[in-house]
């Protein structure tokens, strides 16, 4: 057993984890009653939706185009990879699940894609953007409907119940849909190296961590087929780990959040190799529906 700290915010209040000996996957073994409390409006995916202009809207689109006809990486979006691998359409449903302020679901709006549904049990309330893009306060139980593609960027972690949760999602896709998640994964090097100081941990806001293998269990179980998994950790897991490691928070006042330049580029070059050899400490699970 683990006792993992609260560090994101310094409360210093500890949380007990086990891992799975057959899976290796990470539970929290008594998760408070309010999880609410832990989700502050300083908390990072609830920052201030960025809007863009009609013209920046245009150039968006028209990065998007160049990307998607002639895979030109020069004009690949954040969202790039995740769409390609989809392979989805800007007129098919799409859904953001724990999609926090909506800011990913606006960039895929100001590129053209018009049929975008968020959903959020933490917002303040629901909302509507603009006309095809709509974002929900509800939990996952609540959410009614099928899409062409589901997506939780690391949101999957944060629900009590991930065969329960898992479900859900398979049901919300039509036949032939498509699901990503991206989620911290246990079989990466942190973990080994960090223990209770690794970052992705994040107490007690993540439930669980899952494996590689228990993402496949998970798909055999409820009919979906796993058909590609990529690791894209980053440099976060060795600087915010590090932090922890020295006891500061990761909001620790009068604290630069970040390290230097130069070593950030050194973690992200060891967080590539890792990447490499699917030992980085996440990773994108991408699901189909028959």
């Amino acid at each position: 057993m683990y006792q993992i700290k609260e560090m994101m915010f310094g409360s210093g209040e500890q949380f007990a984890y086990t891992q799975c000996p057959q899976c290796g996957t990470i539970q929290q073994l008594d998760p408070p009653p309010n999880m609410s409390t832990y989700y502050p409006k300083g908390y990072y995916s609830f920052a201030g939706l960025s809007l863009s202009n009609v013209q920046v809207r245009w150039m968006k689109r028209l990065r998007f185009f160049w990307f998607r006809k002639f895979g030109l990486t020069l004009f690949q979006p954040v969202y790039g990879n995740w769409i390609r691998i989809l392979d989805i359409g800007k007129d098919q449903a799409i859904a953001d699940i724990g999609c926090g302020n909506g800011q990913l679901l606006y960039e895929m709006y100001s590129s053209g894609f018009r049929n975008l549904s968020g959903f959020d049990p933490f917002m303040d309330a629901s909302r509507s953007i603009a006309r095809g893009l709509k974002l929900y306060k509800k939990d996952l139980d609540q959410i009614h409907g099928s899409y062409h593609a589901v997506m939780l960027h690391h949101a999957f972690e944060h629900m009590p119940n991930p065969d329960a949760s898992f479900a859900q999602l398979a049901r919300l896709l039509k036949p032939g849909g498509k699901l990503l998640i991206r989620v911290p994964v246990s079989d990466g090097e942190a973990w080994t190296m960090y223990r209770e100081n690794w970052v992705q941990l994040d107490a007690p806001r993540h439930y669980f961590i899952p494996s590689v293998a228990g993402m496949r269990i998970l798909a055999n179980r409820h009919g979906l087929e796993l058909y590609h998994t990529e690791f894209d950790s980053t440099s976060f897991q060795f600087w915010a780990s590090q932090k922890y490691q020295k006891g500061r928070s990761l909001h620790q006042p009068g604290e630069e959040v970040s390290p230097s330049a130069d070593i950030l580029r050194e973690f992200e070059k060891k967080a590539a190799s890792l990447n490499s050899i699917r030992k980085g400490d996440q990773a994108a699970f991408y699901f189909r529906k028959p």
